[in-house]
């Protein structure tokens, strides 16, 4: 009896010795210059890598320089063109409006998407019209958008709308659609109304779904 008693004493200890070395090994992280190289590079490489066949289509006179500039003549325009105000104005100018629309986007994404996700007559009525809106390139609304509302911002917040509202409605309905019923079950047993249930369980469930449909809408933005 004592040496099963020794026997399992010893097994016990290399059970945690073993437990010990995990977390050890957890523990030694590289560096955070290897992490942060170690995510860069591929950027870089793919970055390099386009340049290069852009430089090679110029060597082989493709197309003529005016076209397809050289990518150093590019480099150095765009070098002097940091240090000016006109730059940064455009870019201002670019990030408000694909900020504005995309949270406008947001809003009418989430509830289209709440809405076909909770009503089986709305799924049925839009729900193939928002895949088919998502599909479409968003430069082609561009002339509606001119006819009804001009040369304003509200002409591209509008394209910017009609683009990304349909990827964050089909991420939410996807999200929702993948979550387990036994969770809603779970809602139910402990009283949640309707909206207590998507407000607890279903919207939270279906966040990482949620979370790609608002980064894909963003791309679009």
């Amino acid at each position: 009896m004592r040496g099963d008693t020794v026997l399992g004493a010893d097994a016990l200890d290399e059970e945690l010795a073993g437990l010990d070395h995990l977390e050890v090994a957890v523990e030694r992280r590289p560096p955070l210059a290897v992490r942060l190289w170690s995510n860069l590079w591929p950027k870089l490489a793919a970055i390099g890598v386009v340049v290069l066949v852009w430089q090679l289509a110029v060597w082989s006179e493709w197309r003529p320089t005016y076209l397809l500039p050289p990518p150093a003549d590019v480099a150095r325009r765009l070098w002097d063109d940091i240090g000016t105000a006109d730059l940064w104005l455009a870019v201002g100018h670019t990030m408000w409006r694909a900020i504005v629309g995309f949270a406008v986007a947001i809003v009418i994404g989430g509830l289209v998407g709440l809405a076909v996700s909770a009503s089986k007559r709305v799924r049925i009525a839009i729900g193939s019209l928002i895949t088919g809106l998502q599909t479409m390139p968003s430069i082609a609304w561009f002339p509606l958008a001119i006819l009804l509302f001009g040369l304003e911002n509200s002409a591209i917040t509008f394209v910017v709308v009609l683009g990304a509202a349909p990827s964050i409605a089909n991420g939410l309905i996807g999200g929702v659609d993948s979550v387990p019923p036994l969770l809603r079950r779970v809602g139910r047993s402990m009283g949640a109304s309707r909206v207590g249930l998507y407000r607890d369980f279903v919207v939270p469930a279906a966040m990482p779904s949620v979370v790609a449909g608002l980064k894909q809408g963003w791309a679009f933005a």
